[in-house]
């Protein structure tokens, strides 16, 4: 978690907030209680403030744990994931861990 340090944690409260307001944004839905179970989730850890240093001068980006923030009505049910939200609308979800040039890739069309 400590990578993450940078990048804004949301709650369940923020996270309504940002949809209500329509905003466009990158959340990276990981699960601490899961960490040493799930490995990806680590190496997300380290590539999603990767991303936000690639693209944060034209993306928001923030983080959220699973268990915190109710996403289970937008289909995401597990971590770790990578998801798009436009004008407050999920658009696009990268589940797992992808590689590099697929999150440039998703995240560069996303912008476009």
């Amino acid at each position: 978690m400590k990578r993450l340090e940078s990048l804004t944690r949301l709650t369940d409260e923020d996270f309504r907030k940002l949809i209500e307001s329509k905003r466009s944004f990158a959340l990276y839905v990981r699960s601490q209680r899961d960490y040493e179970k799930i490995k990806e989730i680590f190496d997300t850890d380290v590539v999603f403030p990767e991303l936000a240093k690639a693209f944060g001068d034209r993306l928001e980006f923030f983080w959220c744990d699973i268990d915190e923030v109710s996403l289970a009505d937008m289909g995401i049910h597990f971590a770790p994931v990578v998801v798009l939200f436009k004008e407050g609308k999920l658009l696009k979800k990268l589940e797992g861990i992808r590689s590099w040039a697929e999150y440039n890739r998703t995240v560069g069309e996303f912008l476009c």
